[in-house]
């Protein structure tokens, strides 16, 4: 842990929070995946 007049920094919390961007940003690649398959179905691209 580092201590700083302005913040604290703690890398566990670092990693938690960087651990949770990724599912984020995973589950919208997923819902981007299924949307361009179901426009090729459709006929849109």
């Amino acid at each position: 842990m580092t201590i700083n007049k302005f913040y604290v920094l703690v890398p566990q919390a670092v990693e938690e929070d960087a651990h949770r961007e990724n599912e984020v940003q995973s589950e919208m690649e997923a819902q981007r995946q299924a949307l361009l398959q179901q426009a090729r179905q459709l006929g849109g691209l």
